[in-house]
């Protein structure tokens, strides 16, 4: 009981109203910190598990999805390296990751939550777990598991964590690898101007389908 306790424990979401306007004692006092910033630009952290909270949100509203123009600078290039080594094929298939001279799969140095306190750019982390955070969204320091049982896979629909709720969606979407230098333009002014989320608000809202509601997608806030 103990166990299942601690993982009820870790997956506790709190909703905040307006959490983003809140400064940092206000967070605290929540359980809330901002911290490095997730692959999907969020800073919003737990102080304990470090799972970030607007992808927390994206998780358990069973979206699986992501552009590679939106991925944060942090981690976008690195992505771009691993996705491939990756044999992409239908959304129920295995998707294996193509690690040369690895006889098991091996973690790989990639950003991580860690960096906002150890001072390093890049930590050792599972592959499955780094191709989780880039389609499903960041979990912290909380577990990935893969449903299919093979330990090469890194088809983002056959992994789950504690904030999986339900049967996975049938596709990703969306799934854009590919960088378009005028939809990274576009954000880079949008930023500068301080409306990023914005931007990237207006495109998920118009390309993320809901896998449980249709044909209107759901919108959320990405903070």
């Amino acid at each position: 009981m103990a166990n299942l306790s601690d993982t009820l424990d870790k997956a506790r979401f709190r909703y905040v109203p307006d959490i983003n306007s809140l400064d940092e004692s206000q967070l605290k006092s929540h359980g809330y910190y901002r911290g490095y910033p997730c692959p999907h630009r969020h800073r919003i952290r737990d102080l304990q598990h470090h799972w970030c909270y607007h992808c927390a949100i994206k998780i358990k509203s069973n979206i699986c999805g992501f552009n590679m123009n939106f991925i944060h600078p942090y981690y976008n290039y690195k992505y771009e390296t691993l996705w491939k080594k990756i044999s992409v094929g239908d959304p129920e298939e295995c998707w294996d990751v193509n690690l040369p001279g690895a006889r098991a799969p091996k973690r790989i140095a990639f950003p991580s939550y860690r960096a906002a306190y150890t001072g390093r750019a890049s930590e050792n982390v599972t592959p499955h777990k780094v191709i989780y955070q880039c389609a499903w969204g960041d979990v912290g320091s909380l577990t990935v598991s893969k449903i299919c049982g093979n330990p090469w896979c890194v088809n983002p629909l056959h992994m789950v964590s504690s904030w999986n709720q339900g049967m996975p969606p049938a596709s990703i979407k969306p799934f854009e690898l590919d960088f378009k230098p005028e939809l990274l333009m576009l954000l880079n002014k949008a930023t500068q101007l301080g409306r990023e989320q914005e931007v990237i608000e207006r495109y998920y809202k118009q390309t993320i389908s809901h896998p449980l509601v249709a044909p209107e997608p759901p919108y959320y806030d990405e903070g």
